[in-house]
């Protein structure tokens, strides 16, 4: 084994002690009488199950959660999430966090970090935010 494939698979060891998360992938199809934002999103395929830390969101003075929060990009009730970084984020998600899923969030516009070692993806971080509704627009 090589240092990345070592270091991968220490990242994958430790995010199963994580929770459960749901991953729901849409396709977004524009209405052509409607307005530039009126989308209607179907589901694409069926939900992706992983494991992931969630964390909450902390203003520790030089963070960036601080420097996210002071810009307001983020509120202190939204939420961190730190999955493989193999996970497609790419698109239109809807995230669900426990099993049975008790809340459902959406991606901020913040969306992912990630880090990558030799250019392979090792960790993702998600900015989320609960949806009140359970819904995505247009879904």
């Amino acid at each position: 084994m090589t240092l990345v494939t070592d270091f991968q698979a220490g990242v994958s060891e430790a995010l199963k002690f994580g929770e459960q998360v749901s991953i729901k992938y849409y396709n977004t199809n524009v209405l052509e009488d409607g307005y530039d934002d009126d989308v209607i999103l179907t589901q694409s395929g069926t939900n992706l199950w992983i494991s992931g830390v969630v964390l909450p969101i902390t203003n520790a003075r030089g963070s960036s959660d601080a420097i996210l929060l002071e810009q307001g990009k983020i509120l202190t009730n939204d939420t961190k999430l730190y999955i493989e970084g193999t996970v497609s984020t790419s698109g239109v998600i809807k995230i669900g966090l426990g099993s049975p899923i008790e809340y459902e969030y959406s991606l901020l516009s913040e969306g992912v970090t990630k880090w990558e070692v030799n250019d392979i993806d090792i960790l993702k971080k998600l900015y989320l935010r609960r949806l009140t509704t359970g819904s995505l627009i247009g879904e």
